[in-house]
Order: C-alpha cells, then sequence, then structure tokens
C-alpha cells in the first residue's frame, strides 16, 4: 500500500479532431517540450462533468478557433507509461469544421504551429499518441480501439 502511494500516477483522458481538408490532408498541431517538438491530433482533455464531444467543442474553439460543425466516434486509443507512472485514453472523433484554416490563441502556449499533411507524410512525422498505424491501414469505417506504444520524453 506504501509503495502505491509513493509513486506518482496519471490517467488522462483526452478528446482529438480528425479534420480533414477536401484533399484528405489532416490537421495537426505541433507542440514544444523541453528541446524537441512533436505533432498529434488537435484537442485536450475532458473535464469533470463533460460530454466528450462538449469537451471537443470546447477545445478546438479555444486552441484554433475552430467550430464543429459535425463530429462521429472514430476509435479510441490507449497508451500506457511502461513505468506505470501515466495512462492516457484518447477518443477520436473524426470531425468536420465550418472553416478549415485554424488561428492559433496568443494565450495558448503548447502549441507551437499546425498544418495539413498527408497520411503518408504523417508516418514519417513524430506524432503522439502513436496511432500511425491507424494511417497504415486500410480505412474503414468501423470505430475501432487502438493500443500505442508510450513515447518517453528524452
Amino acid at each position: 500500500m506504501i509503495d502505491f502511494l509513493l509513486k506518482s500516477k496519471s490517467m488522462r483522458v483526452r478528446v482529438a479532431a480528425l479534420i480533414q481538408d477536401p484533399k484528405g490532408k489532416i490537421l495537426l498541431v505541433q507542440q514544444q517540450k523541453k528541446q524537441s517538438g512533436y505533432w498529434l491530433l488537435p484537442g485536450g482533455g475532458i473535464e469533470f462533468g463533460e460530454s466528450g464531444e462538449e469537451a471537443l467543442k470546447r477545445e478546438l474553439k479555444e486552441e484554433l478557433s475552430l467550430e464543429v460543425s459535425h463530429s462521429e466516434f472514430l476509435l479510441l486509443n490507449e497508451s500506457i507509461d511502461p513505468n506505470q507512472k501515466r495512462h492516457l485514453i484518447q477518443i477520436v472523433f473524426l470531425t468536420k469544421v465550418k472553416e478549415l484554416l485554424p488561428v492559433l490563441n496568443a494565450k495558448e502556449k503548447a502549441i507551437s504551429g499546425f498544418g495539413y499533411f498527408t497520411p503518408k507524410e504523417i508516418l514519417e512525422m513524430d506524432l503522439r499518441p502513436d496511432i500511425k498505424h491507424y494511417f497504415r491501414a486500410k480505412s474503414t469505417n468501423k470505430p475501432r480501439y487502438i493500443s500505442s506504444p508510450w513515447v518517453n520524453e528524452p
């Protein structure tokens, strides 16, 4: 019991949007941590008492000034730190927005950039959580569960 209390454990539930432009490119945002940058689907944490879709709308509006016009569940991704200190559950929605061009919120310090990328380009990027095998697989409309390896900070 004391071992459990001494270890710092953290679980995070995050929503993310898979937004595509008319050419099928996918919107990713870049974050800087320490000396390196990585890419991820736009979104953020769910607050207690908030639904996933409500959190998705709030996060996209706050961080990128994007207004959601439609969203539907696409996949659930789970990533667990091998040291058992962190656990991430990411709920991804296929999302349509009213305007495709994000506007970064000046107060948002975590996001350092954004861009639309082809699935082939995404396979070469540092994507977190690493759901690249979703982009490798032949697309299906069937919702799925994806377990991805934990990415340790350098």
